[in-house]
């Protein structure tokens, strides 16, 4: 038999327990984590799929400005003409010489004698013709008598004939003795300056292979090279006008396009062009460095029609 006092305990534990498990269904919760919240991972936003306009997307700069060089108009290395010993060398680095100018000679050594000896040959075979044809014209005088026979006569000729042909080759040898002595001494085939003296008085100097004595270049013009990228070609045409920036000298001069490289560089995707700058004031130096603005132009006036559009109408 259970006693008042433990059945009354046990409905107040009854009762506890049937409170804690109606009000506790979650459970007890979690710490908090530690630390930063993890990053928040980027929605990523929509694209438009739609192709871009045909001249927005195809637009290609047609101005700019790219970098070249100049160089000399004319330019002339210089050698002998023949192999030999520099005897005498009449200008220096700088000086401007003219066209037929002499520049330098060759030690001539035997050339003159040689000269001289063709000389008296030519002189000698000069005398012996004259004699055969007095004596030519003694033996037709007797045959036209009845002297001497036409044997005699024709036997004149010959000689006469053997002196003339000895006569014209002593001719011939005093030339190319007068030209192996002109040989010897070089002038200048342009009007310009000597920018370079590789070789002075007493060296040794060779016609094969050939040695350079003097470089001679015409500034009064200069060429301008450039590359351009290949679109360039829808623009730039033969006789157009560029300007050439000088930075380092703070000059800035016109130039004209002369004429364009046939061929595109396939690495670059480039092409040369070449055009002609005045530089009648001697400011500007072959080898300067030129930065080349390229605008409307470099057309020549004319724009060229795009290339694979067919025509209107």
């Amino acid at each position: 038999m259970i006693r008042p006092s433990h059945a009354l305990l046990l409905l107040v534990l009854a009762a506890a327990t049937f409170s804690a498990c109606d009000g506790g269904e979650e459970g007890p919760s979690l710490p908090p984590v530690a630390g930063k919240a993890p990053p928040e991972i980027p929605t990523p936003e929509a694209v438009d799929d739609a192709p871009a306009s045909g001249p927005a997307k195809q637009a290609v700069a047609t101005t700019g400005r790219f970098v070249g060089t100049v160089l000399p108009s004319e330019s002339a290395e210089l050698g002998p003409k023949m192999s030999g010993t520099l005897a005498f060398i009449a200008v220096d680095e700088g000086d401007v010489v003219k066209k037929g100018q002499l520049l330098f000679r060759v030690s001539p050594g035997t050339m003159k004698l040689q000269v001289d000896s063709a000389q008296a040959a030519l002189e000698g075979a000069l005398l012996a013709r004259d004699e055969a044809a007095r004596e030519l014209e003694r033996q037709k005088a007797l045959a036209a008598k009845g002297t001497v026979s036409n044997v005699v006569v024709e036997r004149a000729q010959a000689n006469y004939d053997a002196t003339n042909n000895a006569a014209q080759r002593a001719e011939v040898g005093v030339s190319m003795s007068k030209r192996a002595l002109g040989d010897t001494t070089v002038s200048s085939p342009i009007n310009g300056v000597v920018s370079r003296k590789l070789k002075n008085v007493g060296e040794t100097v060779t016609m094969m292979p050939p040695t350079v004595v003097l470089v001679i270049q015409d500034q009064s013009a200069l060429e301008l090279r450039v590359r351009v990228p290949e679109a360039q070609l829808k623009t730039i045409r033969p006789g157009g006008q560029v300007v050439a920036h000088f930075t380092a000298i703070d000059v800035v001069r016109p130039a004209t396009i002369s004429r364009i490289m046939p061929t595109i560089d396939p690495v670059t995707r480039t092409i040369e062009i070449v055009g002609e700058v005045d530089n009648s004031d001697d400011l500007l130096r072959p080898g300067m460095y030129v930065e080349v603005e390229i605008g409307p132009e470099a057309s020549g006036g004319a724009a060229a029609p795009a290339a694979g559009k067919e025509a209107a109408g």
